[in-house]
């Protein structure tokens, strides 16, 4: 027996939800795909400070604010994913959907992420060699990184919550922490506190 009720799913906003998250991914791969068109964004990051052991975040925090064109990247990017999360979103219900979809988002957006690293040359002393070649795990897990404090800000942005009230182990870190593979809520708050301000403006 099929229990599907119909008027309940058009009065939840059912239909008009689907196409509004099917429009919002067109507008980011649109988003994307202008990036790359663009040949000044080609090798933004020139050159990256020589620091022995530098951490992941701290070359991902220094490229992002050295590049205003990557900021308006990432700025793009959250205020389309925020709309992912709906209106008057609460704390409690974006951590839900972040544990439900923030896997699938990933997938979706990783290797595009991975591509504007490749073209921008943001942190690219952690994922390229020595011989130039590119190591691919290194640049999947700082692309896993940007995409954490892209999925940070824009469900900070969503519930309404500042950036500077974001605590390690609070619901959204939490959530991120725990669908995404490899990425520590620690390391994604420093990000974010650092860059936050400058992407929600």
């Amino acid at each position: 027996m099929n229990n599907f009720d119909y008027k309940k799913y058009l009065a939840a906003g059912g239909v008009n939800q689907q196409l509004t998250e099917a429009q919002i991914h067109e507008e980011i791969e649109k988003i994307f795909e202008e990036f790359f068109n663009d040949p000044s964004n080609k090798d933004i990051i020139k050159e990256e400070k020589e620091q022995i052991d530098e951490a992941i975040g701290g070359l991902i925090a220094g490229g992002i604010l050295s590049a205003p064109k990557l900021i308006a990247l990432l700025g793009k990017l959250i205020k389309k994913i925020q709309g992912l999360f709906g209106k008057e979103a609460s704390e409690e219900g974006i951590a839900s959907k972040i544990e439900k979809a923030g896997e699938n988002l990933e997938k979706k957006y990783i290797q595009l992420l991975m591509k504007a690293i490749k073209l921008t040359g943001i942190a690219k002393s952690v994922w390229k060699k020595e011989d130039g070649s590119v190591d691919k795990e290194k640049l999947h897990d700082t692309a896993e990184v940007i995409f954490a404090v892209i999925l940070t800000v824009a469900a900070a942005a969503a519930g309404g919550t500042a950036i500077s009230a974001l605590k390690d182990g609070a619901g959204i870190i939490a959530a991120i922490e725990g669908g995404l593979t490899g990425i520590k809520g620690s390391e994604i708050l420093a990000i974010v506190q650092k860059i936050g301000p400058k992407l929600a403006a």
